[in-house]
């Protein structure tokens, strides 16, 4: 899980990011501003225009008719049939706040989402994929998350303010002592709020990051389902899950305890004065302070006080909420993004990489996972990487790729620094099988196509042939449309690697990097793929990491690894007179092979 409980963790300008999360919709954020205030207008004119029809009644009923009094209260009932086609048109308000919702829920996703695909290794290191599927979905969804408090929850503020405001200046009008009388909770909310704030800011922290660990969890439990069930270890991964599921548990309760204090006092306070209001108000009207109209008016606008003033502070404590998703968004974005040149080079074909002293190392971890390797590869040579596993092969691949930013040395193609290239551009032309393969949710043609900017069915057809996949594929019952499941989750360890070989072979690089392919491939098959790439082009540069003897014999160099360092790069058979080469190919790769 992510530190997000740090002392220093990130905490924005709230009030300047929710401005320009609106400036992204200003027009829409501006019709929202006029239905709202038109809303409350409508609301607070009901009151009056009874007020005046209640009274001209009792007027015409107390003295001789002239005709004027029934022409007033028809004057009157036009007004309100008037007021009913405005309510009519603010009545799409809350449908339009709802769709408004979505429309911000959408946009920061996405922003957000681009923001982490551009961050380099260390991010994903640092934050763990439940933790940021967490602050892209649940931190923004629903009540009462970000998205819902952009729009409802700030809309629903305004429009109580709105409405307070021109109830107030209506009963002001009506009697002061009374209105004065009413204004007795609110200064007492705003200190009860600004008593508590950190208290909930804290405690709604802790119950996301507590969600963030409950996703983590469930993450690593489904991927890594099959290591729990071949070791028998079901009932001890429940008790590691339910450790977090107590933890939220805890959180959940104390933003529950929270919220239903902080509710029950707003609500009833609010009550108590108008109970007080009531019978001061009636007391009044019965000794003809004040009309039976005003009364049944100042009545009405203290009840439609009473949830408008509960909105009010709801904005404080939803907004404290939201806060706490906006400083966890913006914590991912903090992290620094991978290294982009200001004006990128183009790589061009694929003549040469050379890598000069490159060193590297993963943070905190003892010792560097590179330590001043140099090499050469020149278009169309083919480089075997062998050395005891933990000695950094992967690490060099990664670098090869442009994935991990040198320490120290470099990493150039065609002359050219990594750092300073167009790496898009380089990569489409990199074909890249990692040791771990990861396929995509869907079917087997689509993780395929995805290696390509042009697929057709001649190149999956090249692809999977030379991945010696075609016969299983056919062998299913949809054939390329089988659907592979999460990760490839019913493919079995071999399948997804040659599928992934596949992926790679569909975009015809100029250059493939294969992390420690030869688990998946016997001998007969591992001879094929490399007949399959000689077809392809004689000028295909490869490097190939693997433990397996024959592989030799289709590479033209050798990168002999250990501990990060280079212990000899040449053929294999200047190598052998290599003491420590010599020894690790008779005690590891010669038995394989």
């Amino acid at each position: 899980m992510s530190d997000t409980n740090r002392p220093d963790a990130i905490r924005v300008n709230h009030i300047a990011w929710i401005r320009r999360v609106w400036a992204e919709k200003y027009w829409l954020i501006l019709f929202l501003f006029f239905l709202t205030l038109l809303s409350s207008a409508v609301a607070i004119t009901y009151p009056y225009l009874t007020k005046q029809l209640l009274d001209t009644i009792m007027d015409h009923l107390s003295r001789p008719d002239d005709g004027t009094g029934m022409a007033k209260v028809d004057r009157i009932l036009l007004v309100f049939v008037a007021v009913g086609l405005a309510e009519l048109v603010s009545s799409i308000f809350p449908g339009i706040r709802g769709m408004t919702n979505s429309v911000f829920e959408h946009s920061i996703r996405g922003k957000f989402f681009r923001k982490v695909m551009a961050k380099d290794h260390s991010f994903f290191s640092r934050f763990a994929s439940g933790d940021i599927v967490t602050r892209l979905t649940d931190d923004l969804y629903d009540f009462p998350k970000l998205s819902w408090f952009l729009c409802s929850g700030i809309f629903r503020a305004v429009e109580s303010i709105s409405k307070v405001a021109f109830c107030l200046t209506a009963m002001f009008l009506l009697d002061t002592k009374l209105t004065l009388f009413s204004l007795i909770p609110i200064p007492i909310m705003i200190a009860i709020f600004y008593v508590t704030q950190n208290r909930i800011y804290d405690t709604f922290e802790k119950n996301q990051a507590a969600i963030s660990a409950i996703n983590a969890q469930l993450e690593m439990s489904f991927s890594g389902v099959r290591i729990i069930k071949a070791y028998a270890c079901e009932d001890k991964y429940k008790r590691f899950f339910q450790d977090v599921l107590d933890t939220r548990k805890k959180t959940e309760l104390a933003v529950a305890k929270l919220e239903v204090i902080l509710h029950l006092f707003f609500q009833n306070i609010e009550y108590i004065a108008l109970a007080g209001i009531v019978i001061a108000g009636g007391a009044m009207a019965v000794n003809g302070a004040i009309t039976i109209g005003t009364f049944y008016a100042f009545y009405t606008y203290l009840r439609m006080l009473v949830f408008p003033i509960l909105d009010i502070p709801q904005l404080f404590v939803s907004g404290k909420r939201a806060f706490v998703n906006m400083d966890r968004l913006e914590e991912m974005a903090a992290h620094p993004d991978a290294r982009r040149p200001a004006e990128p080079k183009p790589s061009g074909e694929f003549r040469a990489l050379e890598i000069k002293d490159l060193s590297f190392s993963y943070g905190d971890r003892v010792g560097r996972a590179l330590d001043g390797v140099s090499l050469t590869l020149k278009r169309g040579e083919r480089l075997g990487v062998i050395g005891p596993v933990g000695s950094g092969k992967s690490t060099l691949i990664k670098s090869m790729l442009g994935l991990l930013t040198p320490e120290g040395g470099s990493v150039s193609v065609n002359g050219v620094d990594l750092k300073d290239l167009d790496l898009t551009e380089y990569r489409s032309r990199v074909g890249y099988v990692p040791q771990e393969a990861l396929l995509f949710s869907g079917t087997l043609r689509e993780n395929v196509d995805l290696g390509t900017d042009q697929p057709s069915d001649d190149t999956f057809k090249l692809a999977v042939d030379a991945a010696q996949m075609s016969e299983e594929i056919a062998s299913f019952g949809d054939g390329q449309n089988t659907v592979v499941g999460q990760r490839g989750i019913s493919l079995s360890g071999g399948q997804k690697q040659r599928m992934a070989i596949a992926r790679a072979v569909a975009r015809r690089p100029e250059l493939m990097l294969f992390d420690d392919i030869t688990a998946s491939l016997d001998a007969t098959n591992e001879e094929r793929l490399m007949r399959a790439l000689d077809a392809m082009s004689r000028d295909l540069s490869f490097v190939i990491v693997s433990h397996r003897l024959s592989t030799l014999q289709y590479v033209d160099k050798v990168l002999f690894i250990d501990g990060g360092k280079a212990l000899g790069f040449g053929t294999h058979e200047e190598l052998l007179d290599n003491p420590a080469y010599r020894s690790f190919i008779e005690e590891h790769l010669g038995q394989a092979g």
